[in-house]
């Protein structure tokens, strides 16, 4: 049962009385002093894990989040006419004639003004979306870089998640390639997960990266050059600090309502990621406003928690205060949480505010929450930074603005074209080729449901749906016929574009780099001798080695490179393709007892992952998909 560490009374605990509460963190395995000195209250942290509830609030329009997307990216442009919408790729832009440095970034839906919402003058000349929660691939990215000729060089503003820093990095790589000058700012604002337990991961981007976004975007208007960009960006980046609170998951369009979390009644959650992730303490009853304000304001400045303490502030420092409705939270309560939290800093603090932003500026999707952002101005630079956020922008997440003029229906978007060749490069047997692909789809069906149930604990659910979307796609080739399936490299490469353009996260872009690498390798190595074991162990190789160019991710980290790993090993030492697939199980089974330390999985809590302690622990979700697509080729003969 949850309980009380422990608490320090002042006085004699009469009507008053100060009380100093030590609650259990989830983000680590200590009590700590994460709430400030407050008022008399009952609080406690939950340690248990959320639970599933089916709660009319779950229910929604849509069957299809993905088309859901494409038409929330359509109505926007509807609403801004000097905004252009590239819906292949789901790229927003904004047409410009000036010559400036290019300011562009992106991420997952579901956070809504973020980022397409920021497309405008002054601010971002594009947006990249993904699907609900899902980064955007490097394809699309690199779509949207290719709408600029960029003689002034491109500033990319990425959000500190893996998938994310993954698919803007290797688009930039690519662009740098080209001879274009690239900068990317990561921006990691969250304080809530600590700096032990953020560890190679690091601090989540939150409602703090739309500061980014403004300041870069005014900069690279007023002409500035690409380095005075990314200096601007990073002083405003690197003096950001952002926490939340919710008092419910927000709800994901399309999915089962029995699949949904949800907490109690009586409960709030602190430190709840915007994509859905449990946070990292859960406080019953319910503070009151005043009481959630002063902890989580206490949490961002007062330096008393050196865990939390990312960026200094002292008595007289100028700063600007955002208050972001992470979606479901009403106007009202909206713009008291505003008063409340301006009052707090003053008094308490002794800062001074020079700009208060409160709205909608990065949701998660209904998420009946808000988040406090705070930019130390006098650590940033007040005076240039003030100026660039004072800027005019025509971009309609961002108020006031200006009604832009119309961009026409007479642009040609600029398409990045993959080209094949038309001659098999390495002949395989078609019709076996065939039964394996299909083979491995199958499995995936069939795994589909314990995948998404372990990354519904372990990340955001969607993990199995990415899967099947692949598997679903190259299904639907197969059935076109559209796949060149007696060659091996070209057939690989095809399988590659449907990748990028149906899978979509961290494990649609590792698929990818690993997969387009394989097909170098083979390709490198075709006219030598026919497809073989030898061939096949070789190109597995070179795509894990070039793979590890791209993730920090090692096995023993719990993620599919657990699986991933031990199957190319095996396979190289044993040649044995039956072997190698128990060793890929047997890696899957090891990330039961592991330590999540990469992705949404880093930030989950210990008691969330007790339930699966029958069968030996919660393991990797991704790991699972990748057994089971072995598994699948497994099954053919």
């Amino acid at each position: 049962m949850p309980k009380e560490v422990g608490r320090e009374e002042g006085g004699a605990g009469g009507r008053g009385a100060a009380v100093r509460i030590a609650t259990r963190d989830r983000s680590s395995s200590n009590p700590t002093l994460f709430t400030a000195l407050i008022p008399p209250c009952r609080w406690r942290c939950t340690p248990s894990p959320p639970h599933i509830s089916v709660m009319s609030r779950f229910k929604s329009f849509a069957k299809d989040p993905a088309d859901l997307v494409i038409t929330s990216l359509a109505g926007l442009v509807r609403a801004n006419p000097a905004l252009i919408l590239i819906p292949e790729e789901k790229v927003v832009i904004r047409q410009s004639s000036a010559k400036k440095v290019i300011v562009l970034s992106g991420g997952g839906s579901g956070h809504e003004p973020a980022h397409a919402g920021y497309v405008g003058e002054g601010m971002l000349d594009a947006a990249v979306s993904g699907s609900l929660f899902a980064s955007p691939s490097t394809k699309q990215i690199l779509s949207g870089l290719k709408q600029f000729e960029g003689p002034e060089g491109y500033v990319l503003i990425v959000k500190n998640y893996t998938g994310d820093v993954l698919h803007f990095g290797l688009a930039a790589e690519k662009l740098k390639a080209t001879g274009k000058q690239v900068s990317m700012i990561i921006v990691g604002d969250d304080v809530s997960v600590g700096k032990a337990k953020g560890g190679l991961v690091g601090r989540r981007g939150l409602a703090g990266t739309v500061i980014v976004h403004k300041t870069a975007g005014a900069a690279a208007e007023a002409g500035y050059s690409l380095q005075d960009v990314q200096r601007y960006a990073k002083s405003v980046a690197d003096n950001l600090v952002t926490i939340g609170a919710s008092l419910d998951h927000c709800s994901i369009p399309g999915r089962d309502p029995a699949q949904q979390i949800s907490l109690a009644d009586d409960e709030i959650e602190i430190g709840m990621g915007i994509h859905n992730e449990p946070g990292v303490q859960t406080l019953k009853p319910i503070p009151s406003r005043p009481e959630l304000v002063k902890n989580l304001l206490a949490a961002l400045v007062s330096g008393k928690e050196p865990d939390r303490s990312f960026v200094d502030f002292a008595s007289g420092d100028e700063i600007v205060l955002m208050v972001n409705n992470l979606g479901g939270l009403s106007t009202l309560e909206l713009n008291a949480f505003a008063d409340i939290a301006a009052g707090e800093l003053e008094k308490t603090y002794g800062l001074t505010i020079r700009r208060i932003y409160s709205g909608l500026f990065m949701t998660a999707l209904d998420g009946p929450g808000i988040s406090f952002t705070i930019l130390n101005l006098t650590r940033a630079g007040a005076g240039d930074i003030l100026t660039l956020l004072d800027a005019p922008t025509s971009a309609p997440g961002w108020t006031p603005k200006p009604w832009g003029k119309s961009a026409g229906t007479d642009y040609v978007p600029k398409t990045l074209g993959v080209a094949h060749g038309s001659t098999p490069a390495m002949p395989i047997d078609a019709v076996k080729a065939k039964k394996l692909l299909e083979a491995a789809c199958e499995s995936i069906f069939k795994n589909e449901p314990k995948i998404t149930l372990y990354d519904t604990v372990a990340g955001d659910g969607d993990c199995g749906e990415t899967l099947v979307n692949g598997a679903s796609a190259i299904l639907s080739a197969l059935k076109n016929e559209s796949l060149h399936l007696a060659d091996a490299v070209q057939l690989t490469l095809e399988i590659v574009d449907i990748v990028e353009d149906s899978m979509g996260g961290t494990s649609g872009g590792l698929y990818a780099i690993f997969l387009s690498a394989f097909a170098v390798a083979l390709g490198a190595n075709a006219e030598s001798a026919a497809f073989d074991k030898a061939k096949l162990s070789s190109a597995l190789e070179f795509a894990l080695d070039s793979l590890y160019h791209y993730t920090r991710a090692r096995p023993g980290d719990r993620t599919l490179i657990d699986a991933v790993a031990p199957f190319v090993t095996s396979l190289a030492k044993t040649g044995d393709f039956s072997v190698a697939v128990s060793e890929a199980r047997a890696g899957f089974d090891s990330t039961r007892k592991l330590e999540a330390k990469f992705g949404r999985a880093s930030y989950v809590a210990e008691s969330a992952i007790h339930q699966f302690d029958s069968e030996g622990g919660l393991p990797d979700p991704g790991a699972l998909g990748v057994v089971a697509i072995l598994e699948g080729f497994l099954s053919v003969e």
